[in-house]
C-alpha cells in the first residue's frame, strides 16, 4: 500500500517511516511504585509489531505523589531500568518507529488514594500548591525528561492538556498572583523554564521535544476560553501558545481538545458525539495553516481518529493530502487493534473501535485497562465493575 499514510516524514534529524501515531492510553497495569509490569511490556511489545510511526507511551507521572491511576507509571532513578527494559521491548520489534515518553504531573486529575492538588483556586478536598511546590515540580519535568533519554527514548511530551497539572497552568482562569498565574508569561512558564532547562543539559542534539494541548476544554476559563470568566471558545490565546513552542525549539504540537474527566465528549466522541470529532480536525487545520503562514518548525499531530472508525483512513487521507496535518493520532483504537497500520499496509481486516466506552468505564474504575470487545482479559475485567 503506497498512499501517503505510509510516506515517510523527517522530524527534528528523526525519520517516522508512516503517518500513524499511537496516542498514550492509560494501561493502569504498572507494579506498586510505577515500574512497568510484564502486562505494560507485553501490550507495548504488541503496540511494536503494529508498525506505528511513532509511539506515546502513556501519562508518565513526574512524581510519585500526585497520580492519576493506582497502577500508573512513574519514572524516577529507582524505575529507570523498568523504563529501559520498555524501550528494548519496543525497539526489538520496531526499529524504525520512535517511542515518545510522555511527562505528566496529574493535579487536579489525580485519584482519592495519592495526594490531590489544585492552583487556580483554594477547592474543597484538594491542597492548594505553593509557588515553591510549583518551582519544584517544574524540576521533576526536567529530571524525568533526561530521565527519558537515558532509558532511550527518543524524545518526550509535556503533557499540557486533558485537565492534568500542565492544562490547569495554561488557563486564563488561572489567575494566581504570583510567578506561576496571571499573564501569558507566567501561565506558561512551566513549559518556557522546562523545555530550556531540559535541553541545555541533553546529551543529545536529535532527542525530540513537544506538547499535547487541549485547544479547548469546554469549561468556563478553560484553555481556549475567551478570557477568565468566558465560557465562549477563542482559540487565539493557544495558538499564541504554538508560537512559543516554536521559539523554544519544541519539535511538534500534538492537537487535542477537551478534559475526559469533565467534557469527555470532546475528547474522545463516542458514537452519539462522533461529530465532536470534526472539532479536531478544525482545531488542527487551523494550526497546521499557523505553521505554514508563519514558516514554524513544528510538525503538527491530529488526534481522535479513533472516532471515525473504518472511515479513519479516508479522513486520513484526507487531511495529509491537503496538509491540514502532518501526522495523525489514535488513542481508543490503539487498544482496539495494537497491529493497525501493519494490517492496513498488508491489505488485513482491522478491528475496529467500536466507541463503547468499555475502555473508559475500566479506566474510571481504576482496573487494567484494554479492549473488552476483541481482547478476553478485558472482557473479563468489564465483569468485575460494580
Amino acid at each position: 500500500m503506497n498512499t501517503i499514510l505510509f510516506q515517510p516524514l523527517k522530524i527534528k534529524n528523526r525519520i517516522i517511516p508512516n503517518r500513524f501515531v499511537a496516542q498514550g492510553m492509560e494501561g493502569n497495569d504498572g507494579e506498586a511504585g510505577g515500574i512497568p509490569s510484564e502486562r505494560t511490556l507485553n501490550r507495548y511489545r504488541e503496540l511494536a509489531r503494529g508498525n506505528w510511526g511513532a509511539l506515546v507511551v502513556e501519562a508518565i507521572s513526574v512524581t510519585d505523589t500526585s497520580i492519576a491511576r493506582v497502577n500508573g507509571l512513574i519514572l524516577n532513578k529507582k524505575n529507570l531500568e523498568g523504563f529501559k527494559r520498555l524501550i528494548d521491548v519496543y525497539k526489538k520489534e520496531n526499529k524504525e518507529g520512535l517511542i515518545l515518553f510522555q511527562l505528566t504531573h496529574s493535579g487536579e486529575q489525580s485519584g482519592s488514594f495519592s495526594d490531590r492538588t489544585c492552583l487556580c483556586k483554594p477547592k474543597d478536598g484538594y491542597r492548594y500548591l505553593s509557588t515553591d511546590e510549583i518551582e519544584r515540580i517544574k524540576d521533576n519535568f526536567v529530571a524525568a525528561g533526561l530521565l527519558a533519554e537515558e532509558a532511550g527514548a527518543d524524545g518526550i511530551d509535556f503533557k499540557l492538556c486533558h485537565g492534568y497539572l500542565g492544562a490547569e497552568l495554561l488557563r486564563p482562569c488561572n489567575i494566581r498572583s504570583d510567578k506561576w498565574g496571571g499573564s501569558f508569561e507566567n501561565r506558561t512558564r512551566l513549559m518556557r523554564e522546562g523545555t530550556g532547562e531540559l535541553k541545555a543539559l541533553l546529551k543529545s542534539k536529535d532527542f525530540i521535544i513537544g506538547s499535547r494541548l487541549s485547544f479547548f476544554e469546554g469549561i468556563r476559563g478553560g484553555c481556549g476560553a475567551a478570557g477568565p470568566d468566558e465560557i465562549l471558545e477563542d482559540i487565539g490565546e493557544m495558538l499564541d501558545v504554538v508560537r512559543l513552542m516554536n521559539t523554544l525549539g519544541m519539535d511538534y504540537v500534538n492537537v487535542s481538545a477537551g478534559i475526559p474527566a469533565l467534557t469527555g465528549a470532546i475528547t474522545r466522541p463516542t458514537e452519539p458525539s462522533k461529530y465532536l470529532a470534526l472539532h479536531h480536525l478544525r482545531y488542527t487545520r487551523t494550526v497546521k495553516d499557523l505553521v505554514q503562514k508563519e514558516k514554524l518548525n513544528l510538525k503538527v499531530i491530529g488526534s481522535a481518529y479513533s472516532s471515525h472508525r473504518e472511515g479513519s483512513l479516508a479522513v486520513m487521507e484526507e487531511m495529509l493530502t491537503k496538509e491540514y496535518t502532518d501526522l495523525c493520532g489514535f488513542g481508543r483504537q490503539i487498544f482496539a487493534d495494537p497491529l493497525t497500520p501493519k494490517k492496513i499496509q498488508n491489505g488485513e481486516k482491522v478491528n475496529w473501535c467500536l466507541l463503547c466506552s468499555g475502555c473508559t468505564r475500566l479506566m474510571i474504575a481504576q482496573h487494567n485497562d484494554g479492549c473488552i470487545v476483541y481482547n478476553d482479559y478485558y472482557k473479563e475485567e468489564i465483569k468485575h465493575l460494580k
